[in-house]
């Protein structure tokens, strides 16, 4: 006899909790798999992680080591990051199925492409970063320090690396953030539009914090392709204001009902 499942809606507030711990578990689950398969593959996978620092010394050799476990934690950090963001789409999707039974049926037609684009973004952003970002902060860091250098570890490299990848990846999820507003009605583009002078502060002192150099050129670079997303979320709250106000016109009005219906009775 199949179970049958409590409905979410009549769920109180500790039943909620179980249902978020067991959909932690199974994301924990899911990752777990995707951990192992990466730190397997690990040495191919660092050495595309190692790509950008080796075409800046044009070296192979360019890594040491001042403890004997650092290569294996290393391996281990890269194996966690890379898997982390691998696994976005099953994080997004237990998300989503977590907060959806307090939406309406309309909002949740767009749960499949909402998760589909979140994993999207958010990988499309972390490639961003290191292909175009990283580079360019790498090689600034290298010129200011190359006489202070005398070795990189693993560790050092993965953690600047990866806190511009990941930094950058969640900076891609602003115009979904941004649309998921605009569809419960907490933001409209009007909104949006009157606060871009803010919004360009903001995203100019996040540039600052994720990029550790004190270099114009770098933070404008990091900042400018978040302010375009900026934009694109505005354009995607004005598609819903645009489409909630088409269907505004299309529904008759429950004034006219109402009047009809108190004639037919008279």
């Amino acid at each position: 006899m199949a179970e049958v499942k409590p409905d979410p809606n009549q769920m109180g507030f500790f039943e909620h909790l179980e249902e978020l711990r067991v959909r932690l578990i199974r994301s924990a689950g899911l990752w777990l798999v995707i951990f192992v398969a990466c730190f397997l593959n690990v040495k191919p996978i660092f050495a595309y992680l190692a790509e950008p620092l080796k075409r800046i010394t044009k070296s192979d050799h360019i890594f040491g080591a001042t403890r004997f476990e650092e290569p294996f934690v290393a391996n281990l950090r890269a194996a966690f990051w890379v898997s982390l963001i691998f696994s976005s789409l099953i994080f997004f999707y237990h998300f989503w199925a977590f907060v959806a039974p307090a939406l309406t049926k309309k909002e949740k037609r767009f749960a499949i492409p909402f998760i589909v684009f979140m994993a999207l973004f958010f990988i499309t952003g972390c490639l961003f970063s290191f292909q175009y970002v990283f580079p360019h902060a790498l090689g600034y860091l290298i010129q200011w320090n190359m006489d202070e250098l005398s070795a990189f570890t693993r560790s050092s490299y993965l953690q600047l690396l990866f806190l511009f990848v990941i930094g950058m990846g969640i900076s891609f999820e602003l115009p979904l953030i941004l649309f998921f507003l605009a569809k419960v009605g907490l933001v409209n583009y009007r909104f949006l539009l009157d606060k871009f002078r803010y919004a360009v502060l903001i995203i100019f002192i996040a540039a600052a914090i994720i990029t550790p150099t004190p270099d114009p050129f770098l933070q404008t670079f990091m900042a400018a392709p978040i302010l375009l997303l900026y934009l694109l979320g505005t354009f995607l709250a004005w598609t819903v204001y645009k489409k909630d106000e088409e269907e505004t016109t299309e529904d008759p009005s429950s004034g006219d009902s109402s009047d009809d219906s108190h004639s037919v009775s008279a």
